[in-house]
């Protein structure tokens, strides 16, 4: 699938979007941690088809996923 990547997530991995397979947030989590360096140390959101996620939900490859940074400001 497709994840998009925002702010300070897409400029540590050096791109604004990764090619990865997982089968939940959770597993994608992982997955995106081994391919960007120092994301488990930061804080960030998953959106699912345009919602942001918590805890661990399923993924079928089909939806638009997006890693967001921390937001600031009002």
């Amino acid at each position: 699938m497709e994840v998009l990547l925002f702010g300070l997530i897409a400029e540590r991995a050096g791109a604004r979007t990764l090619e990865l397979s997982a089968a939940s947030t959770s597993e994608l989590r992982v997955r995106l941690a081994e391919r960007i360096e120092g994301l488990a140390a930061l804080s960030y959101a998953i959106a699912v088809d345009r919602r942001l996620v918590m805890g661990d939900v399923p993924l079928n490859g089909s939806e638009e996923v997006a890693v967001l940074p921390p937001f600031a400001g009002g």
